[in-house]
């Protein structure tokens, strides 16, 4: 029987796992903000940015791999996604929502 590819093994993450990664991220970069007394200073993008590249990182969570993607640096992979949902979970979602999009369209003209 041959191994399954990571887009088909019940255990890989799926597109809702962006959504609740950057639902973190929004929780999180407030929490930074409000807690530490220099935060202020910092942009917000930037720590978001910093905690979305850091989630993916320790997860080992890339929209390349979620898509069925093999990339040649998985790292690269999760420094993209960490870019993406840092800028919160109603961009992901649209985003997502267009893949989805482009991929049916895609797949009519087959």
């Amino acid at each position: 029987m041959p191994p399954l590819s990571p887009s088909s093994s019940p255990s890989s993450p799926g597109p809702g796992m962006l959504v609740l990664l950057a639902f973190m991220v929004e929780f999180l970069t407030d929490t930074i903000r409000e807690s530490l007394p220099y935060a202020d200073r910092v942009p917000a993008r930037l720590i978001s940015s910093a905690v979305g590249i850091l989630l993916c990182c320790l997860t080992g969570i890339g929209l390349l791999e979620i898509i069925g993607s093999q990339p040649c640096a998985p790292v690269v992979d999760y420094i993209v996604t960490g870019l993406i949902i840092s800028r919160g979970s109603g961009v992901v979602h649209d985003f997502i929502s267009a893949l989805t999009g482009f991929a049916r369209s895609y797949a009519r003209r087959l």
